[in-house]
């Protein structure tokens, strides 16, 4: 009984650090990159990278090289001290209008510790999560694209062989997206639109399905101040919580390799209100991203610092 009581905990845990609402998977919910994360995590209109492979596929047709790029961060620094969050990514053009990638998440929940009814310790075990996703994106026209995800991912939050306990899940879903140049007839102005984690729902060993956290979301990006600056604006639309996260963010070029941005970030489902700032400097064919999170003093996700080191070749 003990060990189920931390096993619901457990779940219970992993759905409050994300602070979102009714679904389930909510790792597939956090958004990598540190230059996205400085930018308010407003990429789907921006999508020029190989971290289209996680906000919007259908930009990888944007990539004129092939490029990598990984990304670690302690997460939720002011919650917990064991946690952490990686992402590796690579794309590259395939064929003429064509552009293929993936990429590779993982979530450590640290380390946990069962006991019995009087407290006796049981033993020790981890509990993580991952995903592995594929991308294939191809051109509609000069001025348009359309891509797709799918995803295998695989959430472990006990394994406990002696005491017969099995608390994992792995499973499925499709992404899919658009990505228009040109919008509203500005050469400034792009356009895209994704439609996330569409698949079956998971559970755990309490037996109660949750749902994935599907997500409609729209963006914007113009190109202003004669190249230097991109202003960029997201709308994700939860379709399980019937709530919109909205994202907005900015990044300038003081000089051609060196970039400042900033964001800001408002999720009514979990009461996140939160500012991001970052730079990037970008050496040729290898790039830096740095990404700070300043939010209110009983926000989890405040002093989160991440980093990115990215290539292309």
């Amino acid at each position: 009984m003990r060990t189920k009581h931390i096993i619901l905990s457990l779940i219970l845990f992993s759905q409050l650090s994300f602070a979102q609402g009714q679904a389930g998977s909510l790792f597939l919910t956090i958004n990598p990159g540190a230059r996205s994360n400085a930018m308010g995590e407003a990429q789907i209109g921006v999508a020029n990278d190989a971290y289209a492979t996680y906000y919007n596929p259908a930009g990888l047709t944007n990539l004129s090289s092939k490029e990598f790029s990984f990304m670690h961060t302690s997460y939720l620094p002011n919650l917990v001290d064991d946690m952490s969050y990686d992402f590796l990514t690579f794309a590259m053009p395939f064929r003429e209008g064509e552009s293929i990638g993936g990429h590779f998440t993982y979530l450590n929940l640290g380390d946990q510790v069962s006991t019995d009814a009087n407290g006796n310790e049981l033993g020790s075990f981890s509990s993580y999560m991952y995903a592995l996703n594929l991308s294939y994106a191809k051109q509609i026209d000069d001025t348009s694209s359309w891509g797709v995800n799918g995803k295998y991912f695989y959430q472990e939050l006990a394994v406990i062989n002696s005491l017969d306990v099995d608390a994992s899940s792995g499973s499925f879903a499709v992404d899919v997206g658009y990505f228009k140049h040109n919008a509203m007839d500005n050469p400034n102005l792009k356009l895209g639109a994704v439609l996330t984690n569409v698949g079956p729902g998971v559970s755990f060993d309490d037996g109660e399905e949750d749902p994935l956290p599907t997500r409609l979301g729209l963006g914007l990006s113009l190109l202003t101040l004669e190249g230097q600056a991109t202003v960029a604006f997201d709308l994700n639309y939860e379709l399980n919580d019937q709530t919109v996260v909205t994202n907005l963010g900015a990044e300038y070029y003081l000089v051609e390799d060196f970039a400042l941005r900033a964001g800001f970030l408002s999720d009514p489902s979990g009461d996140l209100n939160y500012t991001t700032l970052g730079l990037g400097a970008d050496l040729g064919t290898i790039a830096f991203d740095v990404s700070y999170v300043i939010g209110g003093e009983l926000d989890p996700h405040s002093n989160m610092v991440r980093f990115s080191l990215s290539g292309s070749f």
